[in-house]
C-alpha cells in the first residue's frame, strides 16, 4: 500500500520534440501537448526544439498556449548541433525554462520579405509595411521577455539585427537558463528551480521524475511532413508527371487521378512554405515546354527549353524567408533534389516525345485502310468478303466466285483487289 502511494507520488514529466518547421502540424503538436500536460496534472512539460523557423502565425498560437500555460514549459534547444533559428526564438524565450545544448545557436528572427536582401532596398508602400511588421515583431519578442524576465535589448536585437549567438554566450547574457548536454543532465539541473504560473510559484521536482513521451497526433504528422519543401516539391513533381502521362495516354485514368491528387496535396502544403510566386511560374512555363514537345516537338527543343526553366525555378521557388515566415538560410531546394527531379522529368518528356513522334510515323492502320493487304473470298464479281465483311469489288482481272483475291487499295467503299497470286501492283484509277 506504501508502495503504491509512493509510486503515485512520484513526479511524471512530459517529453515532446519538434524537429523542422514550425507550422501547422508542429504547432498542433504542441499545443495539444501542452493542454494534455496540464490535464494529466504533469510536473513540466519538456520540449526538445530544433528548428530553423517558422509561420510566424503558428509562432504566436504557440507562444500564446506557452505563456498562459498552467504547467511547467521547458524549452530545450539540443542535442549538440540543434539550432532555435528565427521562429524557434520566440518559442524558447516564451518557456518557463529556457535551456540548449553545448554548440546550439539561437537567433536571426528579424523578418525580411522575399527577394530583399537589406532594409535599404525597401522603399514606399512595401517598405512601409515591412517596417510595420519588423517594429509589431520586435514588440512581440520584448514583450516575451519581459513576461520572462530575459534579456529584452538582446531579444529586440535578435529580431532588428538578426543577431545569433551560442548556447555558452546565451547563458550569459541571460537569453536562457541553463545549459545541458542531455534531457537527464537538464532535468538535474533544473530540479528545485522555482516557476511562476500566472502568480502561482512552484518549485521543480524532474531530478528522479519518470519521463513520458508525447506521441503525434497523425493529422499533425502528415501536416509538418507537408512543410518540408523537399516533400512538397517531390510530391508536386510526381503529381506533375501524372498529369504529364495521362495526357498521352488518356483512357490510362490512374495516373491522372493520382496526378490530380498529388498536385492538390501539393497545393496544401505549399500554402505552408514562402513560396516565391514568379519561380512557380517559371516551373509552370517550363511543364508547358515539356507538354508541347509531346504534341509538335520530337527534336529536343522544347525539352531542353523546359529543362533550363524547372531548374532555375525550383532552386527559387522556396524563398529562406518571406513576409509572415522566419527561416535560416539554408530553408529551401538544392540541387540534391531539384537535379534528379529535373532530369528524370526531362527524360520521361523526351522519350514520351519520341515514342509519339515514331508512332505519328507508322502508315495508318484504323478503318477501311486496315483492310489493304488482306485476304478476301469472292462471293461474285463485284463482291469480296473481307474480315467479315461484304464489300464492293473492283478488279483489272477477272474474279471467279469462291477463289481468294488480296486487297490492294481502299475507294470509299469499294475495294480494289486482284486475284490471289496476281501481280501486287495497283491498278490504275
Amino acid at each position: 500500500m506504501i508502495l503504491a502511494l509512493l509510486l503515485a507520488a512520484s513526479p511524471v514529466v512530459h517529453y515532446a520534440e519538434v524537429v523542422g518547421s514550425i507550422d501547422p502540424g508542429s504547432g498542433g503538436f504542441l499545443i495539444a501537448a501542452i493542454r494534455e500536460a496540464q490535464d494529466k496534472g504533469a510536473e513540466a512539460l519538456v520540449l526538445r526544439l530544433d528548428t530553423p523557423g517558422g509561420l510566424l502565425s503558428t509562432t504566436r498560437d504557440i507562444v500564446q498556449a506557452e505563456l498562459s500555460a498552467k504547467v511547467p514549459i521547458v524549452v530545450w534547444v539540443g542535442p549538440p548541433g540543434a539550432r532555435a533559428g528565427s521562429a524557434g526564438v520566440f518559442i524558447t524565450m516564451a518557456a518557463h525554462v529556457a535551456a540548449m545544448a553545448p554548440s546550439t545557436n539561437i537567433g536571426a528572427a528579424h523578418p525580411v520579405g522575399l527577394g530583399l536582401s537589406d532594409d535599404k532596398d525597401k522603399k514606399g508602400d512595401e517598405g512601409t509595411m515591412f517596417k510595420k511588421l519588423e517594429n509589431d515583431t520586435a514588440a512581440f519578442v520584448k514583450g516575451i521577455a519581459e513576461r520572462r524576465a530575459r534579456n529584452v535589448e538582446w531579444a529586440e536585437k535578435a529580431v532588428r539585427e538578426s543577431e545569433s549567438i551560442t548556447a555558452s554566450k546565451a547563458l550569459e547574457l541571460h537569453v536562457v537558463d541553463v545549459v545541458a548536454e542531455d534531457l537527464p543532465e537538464l532535468l538535474r539541473k533544473i530540479d528545485g528551480r522555482k516557476v511562476d504560473l500566472g502568480g502561482d510559484r512552484r518549485t521543480l521536482r524532474t531530478a528522479s521524475a519518470e519521463i513520458r513521451n508525447v506521441p503525434w497526433a497523425v493529422k499533425d504528422k502528415v501536416l509538418h511532413g507537408l512543410a518540408n519543401p523537399e516533400v512538397a516539391y517531390l510530391i508536386a513533381m510526381l503529381g506533375v508527371i501524372g498529369v504529364m502521362l495521362e495526357l498521352l495516354h488518356p483512357c490510362t485514368i490512374v495516373t491522372g487521378v493520382v496526378g490530380g491528387i498529388c498536385l492538390l496535396v501539393a497545393a496544401i502544403a505549399f500554402q505552408m512554405l514562402p513560396v516565391n510566386i514568379g519561380a512557380l511560374l517559371l516551373v509552370a512555363l517550363g511543364i508547358g515546354f515539356f507538354v508541347a514537345e509531346l504534341y509538335v516537338g520530337g527534336h529536343g527543343g522544347f525539352v531542353a527549353a523546359g529543362l533550363v526553366c524547372v531548374v532555375i525555378g525550383s532552386l527559387l521557388l522556396i524563398g529562406p524567408v518571406d513576409k509572415g515566415f522566419y527561416a535560416d538560410a539554408d530553408f529551401g531546394l538544392g540541387w540534391r533534389i531539384v537535379a534528379p527531379v529535373g532530369a528524370a522529368m526531362a527524360v520521361i518528356a523526351g522519350t514520351l516525345a519520341w515514342k509519339l513522334s515514331a508512332s505519328s510515323r507508322q502508315p495508318l492502320r484504323a478503318g477501311g485502310f486496315s483492310l489493304i493487304g488482306e485476304i478476301g473470298e469472292v462471293r461474285d464479281e463485284n463482291t469480296v468478303l473481307v474480315a467479315g465483311e461484304l464489300w464492293k469489288a473492283a478488279s483489272a482481272q477477272p474474279l471467279q466466285p469462291g477463289s481468294r483475291a488480296r486487297v490492294l487499295a481502299v475507294h470509299g467503299l469499294t475495294l480494289e483487289v486482284a486475284p490471289e497470286g496476281a501481280s501486287m501492283t495497283k491498278a490504275s484509277s
